[in-house]
């Protein structure tokens, strides 16, 4: 029986899981935006976040937390070679080219998961699975609240750096008209490398805040590729503070539609919240035209 407890606590575990939808697709949204390509292996790049966070962990006892600037680093780093090695030659030469290569990509990551790790879900546990504080009539878990946190403060320090660095308004300029941006003397190819270089980071950033709370296995990319577009959707593609919206709406959708259908139902949820937001307002909620505002 769904009682008004169960949905109080659905509705505030959905709110605090949506900050890291939100980083996931804060990175899509951003390369999407400014490079306009489709990172089909973005999901992957998530996994690989989480597994390093993961592996660190049980290597060495390094929190995830920790483990998380590790997979920022190197998320950070593939993005670079990724872009000066294969999307260099593709990107401006159409939509296929480049969806082809990251959906080859994708694959890759999926398989060398595969080999490496095996098929089986892996998880960072904290042992802590029972800590947070009791409101009486929700339970604010602790791993979801730092998570959610940690969440808010990268979303906060990426618009900062796109509002306030020389470099962030020079990927705001191209976001806008890369020819012009190219007139007034900015090095777009090198924006490119770093904003793909930003963008994958962000997803390893969200990889790692997850493994702290859900299985992770070399499988998920694809799941988590959808949820972040159902975001960027959602939140419109631009928009930071409709992305952090357009998160915890889903996070909040989800966990409602696991209560009521049952957990099997999350990813239809996201699907649906995908096709509805495209079919109603396909600008999004916040749609501004990747000001990066």
């Amino acid at each position: 029986m769904v009682t008004g407890e169960l949905v109080s606590q659905s509705i505030v575990n959905g709110l605090l899981l949506g900050g890291i939808y939100a980083v996931a697709a804060l990175g899509l949204s951003l390369v999407f935006g400014i490079m306009d390509i489709v990172n089909l292996a973005h999901g992957h790049m998530l996994m690989v976040g989480a597994y390093v966070a993961i592996l660190l962990f049980a290597a060495t006892g390094i929190t995830p937390l920790l483990g998380m600037f590790l997979a920022i680093g190197l998320l950070f780093a593939l993005g670079i070679v990724l872009q000066k090695v294969l999307l260099k030659h593709v990107v401006g030469e159409g939509i296929e080219q480049p969806i082809i290569v990251l959906f080859g990509l994708a694959l890759i990551l999926q398989n060398i998961g595969q080999l490496v790790l095996g098929g089986d879900a892996r998880t960072a546990d904290l042992g802590i699975p029972g800590s947070g504080i009791d409101l009486g009539f929700v339970f604010l878990s602790l791993p979801r609240t730092v998570t959610f946190v940690v969440a808010v403060l990268l979303i906060v320090s990426t618009w900062a750096f796109l509002q306030y660095t020389r470099t962030g308004q020079a990927i705001r300029a191209t976001a806008q008209n890369r020819t012009a941006a190219k007139h007034m003397g900015i090095d777009t190819d090198r924006i490119y490398v770093i904003t793909l270089g930003i963008g994958t980071a962000l997803a390893g950033a969200a990889g790692a805040l997850l493994s702290m709370l859900f299985p992770i296995d070399p499988y998920i990319g694809w799941s988590y590729l959808l949820k972040a577009f159902a975001v960027v959707v959602l939140g419109g593609v631009g928009s930071i503070l409709g992305t952090l919206v357009g998160g915890v709406v889903l996070g909040v959708s989800e966990n409602l539609g696991a209560l009521y259908l049952g957990g099997g139902y999350r990813n239809v949820v996201s699907l649906l919240i995908f096709l509805g937001v495209l079919l109603l307002k396909p600008e999004g909620l916040f749609g501004s035209g990747g000001d990066g505002e």
